[in-house]
């Protein structure tokens, strides 16, 4: 039985597989069948338009406008050069601006859109104007081989197509860049005169190096560029030139070796040079728009008011030498040591204190391991009391401030309260000696 239902099983099986490929073969033929149909239709329905077409000798073909997201040329050419170009929204300016004091409450819209442009000047240095003629030069080349090989066609509206618009998508071209370089000037003189006056009037008995160094470091490039960045002249695209720019070494710039600048290949322009510059810009904005108060007061509150060791600034070769001639041309006894402390004289590790009289009283201090030390170091805390001494904020008046009526700005007027005060009188300081230049540091010959 077994024998017989394999049997039956094997008998079956070639006539399966036989029906199987028959069926398949039939329906593998019917669909390239209709697939030779539907190619046949498709075919007739195409070709049957464009012998009427061609029979009627007109032409099927109508041009299609770009769309609205095609790039500029320059874009897709250059994209670093066009992304260098292209300016940060306005609202990146106007918030600038208003930050910096320049739009207050209830400014007419001429007034807040000249000031916006001024802000956008102060942050374009002259380099930019590079990167435009290279965005010029490739703009009229690109027009010139369009108009030549006919792919600039004029529309119904007498545009040319989106195809060959360029900078900023529109064809005008920018010619000369508004930079700050005069602006940077002006603002330079300004920082100068405003820190100058304030330091020296602050510290009357700082010597005249010690106060340069002062002013440097209060309104020096690292400074200026510090304020700028938390102002946020640090911003994608806020502060405009050109990166590949060189610009030529300082002229008291001296090497390791001892060399001079003179001859020494330029060096590239650093984002701090740039941002010092907007900030030099800046400042002669604020003077041109709000007047010489407002600068000084926007100077002073940026910063004057920073913290600065002005300790570290003097330096002397000899203070025991430089004590006594202060004290001689002052009027004072001369000085005198005195030994106030000491510790483990005949140990590894001894300490004295020494003090610095002149006459009862008793002008500095200082510590060392020796006898000798200690009286160098009390030396210098004396010098460094007398010149360090601070003048308190209400007790001096600025010079510049018999200007602030000149100078009023250009279109805001000064409020009440900072007219009338600046409408007073200045007191000057009375001459008198007040610093030392022998032994005071190195001779400049």
């Amino acid at each position: 039985m077994s024998t017989s239902k394999s049997v039956g099983r094997l008998a079956t099986r070639p006539w399966a597989a036989s029906t199987s490929s028959s069926s398949s073969a039939a329906s593998s033929s019917t669909r390239v069948a209709v697939a030779q149909r539907r190619n046949v239709s498709s075919s007739s329905v195409r070709s049957a338009p464009s012998t009427e077409v061609e029979r009627s000798g007109v032409s099927s073909y109508e041009p299609v406008s770009s769309p609205a997201s095609h790039l500029p040329r320059l874009a897709r050419q250059d994209p670093e050069l066009y992304a260098a170009v292209r300016p940060p929204p306005l609202a990146t300016f106007a918030a600038l601006t208003s930050r910096l004091g320049l739009l207050p409450a209830g400014t007419d819209a001429e007034t807040r859109d000249r000031r916006v442009q001024l802000v956008y000047q102060a942050c374009t240095h002259p380099s930019f104007q590079t990167l435009v003629d290279k965005v010029n030069a490739s703009t009229l080349a690109a027009t010139d081989n369009a108009s030549a090989s006919g792919l600039v066609r004029n529309r119904a509206d007498n545009k040319a197509a989106l195809d060959a618009k360029q900078f900023l998508g529109s064809s005008v071209l920018i010619q000369e860049v508004q930079h700050h370089a005069a602006l940077c000037t002006v603002g330079n003189s300004l920082l100068g005169m405003l820190a100058s006056e304030f330091l020296h009037l602050r510290y009357p008995n700082l010597p005249t190096r010690a106060l340069k160094a002062a002013v440097a470091a209060f309104v020096g490039p690292q400074t200026l560029s510090d304020v700028g960045l938390s102002l946020g002249l640090g911003g994608q695209g806020v502060l405009r030139w050109n990166k590949e720019a060189r610009v030529p070494k300082p002229k008291n710039y001296v090497t390791r070796s001892g060399k001079s600048a003179v001859g020494l290949p330029d060096r590239t322009l650093l984002s701090r040079d740039v941002g010092a510059d907007a900030m030099r810009a800046l400042v002669a904005v604020v003077f041109q728009e709000l007047g010489l108060s407002a600068a000084r007061r926007f100077v002073t509150s940026h910063l004057l008011n920073r913290k600065l060791d002005l300790a570290k600034l003097l330096k002397f070769l000899d203070p025991k030498r430089a004590l006594s001639q202060t004290c001689a041309k002052y009027g004072k006894d001369l000085p005198q040591s005195r030994i106030i402390a000491e510790s483990g004289r005949l140990s590894i590790s001894p300490v004295f204190v020494v003090g610095v009289w002149s006459g009862a009283t008793k002008i500095g201090e200082g510590s060392g391991t020796s006898i000798k030390m200690a009286e160098f170091r009390a030396a210098e805390d004396a010098l460094r009391r007398l010149y360090l001494t601070e003048t308190p904020l209400g007790d001096f008046d600025l010079p510049s401030t018999t200007l602030d009526t000149i100078y009023a700005g250009a279109s805001s007027p000064l409020p009440t309260s900072t007219s009338s005060s600046s409408s007073a009188s200045y007191n000057p300081q009375p001459i008198g000696d007040t610093e030392v230049l022998e032994a005071a540091g190195k001779s400049r010959h």
